[in-house]
C-alpha cells in the first residue's frame, strides 16, 4: 500500500490547475468539497481564484484518499490557532498535510507522524524586493541577495520566501512570527540548511528542507520536522485527476 511508502518517504504532489478543465470532473470535484469550502468558494470574486481554489482543495482530498480507503469527500478537517489543517476523521492513520497555490500551480505535501510544510510561487519581477528582503530576511541572506542581479536575484529572493513559508506552516505559526531571526545556507552547499537566533526556540537538526522546480516558472519548498526516525527522501509526484464517470443510456433497444 502507498502508506508504507511514508515510513521511508515523504510525498509531494503537484497539479497545473489549467489543464484540469473538463466540466464534467469540474462538478465532481466541486462535490468532494465540504459545505464550508464550498462557500468559501462561491464567495471568491475572480473566476482564476475559484478555480484555484477548487483543484487545490479537490488535490487535497484525492492525495489522502490513495493512503486510505475513503472517498475524498468524508475527509473531515480541523484548524489550528493560525489557521493549519489537520485531519479530523477517527481511527485513521497519523497522516499530516499541508497545501498551497499560485498561479499555474497546486501542490500538496503528506507525511507520516512528522509536522509538514510546504509553499509554491511563481516567479514573477515584483517591485520592492529588497525591501521586502530587509523585513523578512537575515542580514547574512541580504548580503547575498545584493551580490544578485536580474533573474538570479529574483531566484534566490523567491528561494528564501518559499522555504521561511514553508517553516512556517509546518510549525503553524502566525505573521507575527520573526522570520528574519531564520537563515537558509543554499547557494554554496547541495543541501538546504538552516540557522536559526538564539532566542528562537527549535533545533535545526530536526529539519529537513528540499527545493523543487516541477515547472520552470515555479519553486517549490518544503520542510518537514521529524524526530526518532531518520531523515526521510523526500519524493515530487505529478498528480493526475481521474475523468468523471459518464453514464451512457442504450437507446438503440
Amino acid at each position: 500500500m502507498l502508506i508504507n511508502s511514508l515510513r521511508r518517504e515523504t510525498h509531494v504532489w503537484y497539479s497545473i490547475p489549467e489543464s484540469v478543465r473538463d466540466p464534467a470532473l469540474l462538478q465532481r470535484l466541486k462535490c468532494t468539497l465540504s459545505d464550508a469550502e464550498l462557500d468559501k468558494y462561491q464567495r471568491l470574486r475572480f473566476p482564476e481564484d475559484r478555480h484555484r481554489y477548487l483543484v487545490s482543495h479537490a488535490l487535497v482530498r484525492e492525495t489522502l484518499s490513495k493512503y486510505v480507503d475513503m472517498p475524498p469527500a468524508a475527509w473531515h478537517f480541523s484548524h489550528g490557532e493560525h489557521g493549519r489543517p489537520e485531519i479530523d476523521v477517527p481511527d485513521t492513520p497519523p497522516l499530516r498535510f499541508n497545501m498551497s497555490h499560485t498561479e499555474g500551480l497546486v501542490c500538496c505535501t503528506v507525511t507520516l507522524d512528522d509536522d509538514c510544510g510546504i509553499d509554491a510561487e511563481k516567479i514573477t519581477a515584483r517591485h520592492a524586493t529588497s525591501e521586502i528582503a530587509k523585513r523578512m530576511f537575515s542580514a547574512d541572506e541580504n548580503a547575498d541577495l545584493e551580490t544578485l542581479s536580474g533573474d538570479a536575484q529574483l531566484e534566490y529572493f523567491y528561494t528564501c520566501w518559499t522555504l521561511r513559508e514553508a517553516y512556517g506552516k509546518a510549525r503553524g505559526l502566525g505573521i507575527t512570527f520573526p522570520m528574519r531571526k531564520l537563515t537558509f545556507s543554499f547557494m554554496r552547499t547541495q543541501s538546504v540548511q538552516v540557522t536559526f537566533d538564539p532566542d528562537v526556540k527549535d533545533n535545526a537538526a530536526l529539519w529537513d528542507f528540499q527545493l523543487f522546480r516541477p515547472t520552470a516558472a515555479h519553486i517549490l519548498a518544503t520542510a518537514s520536522r521529524s524526530e526518532n526516525h531518520p531523515v526521510k527522501r523526500v519524493r515530487l509526484k505529478e498528480f493526475a485527476f481521474q475523468p468523471a464517470l459518464v453514464i451512457t443510456t442504450d437507446t438503440t433497444a
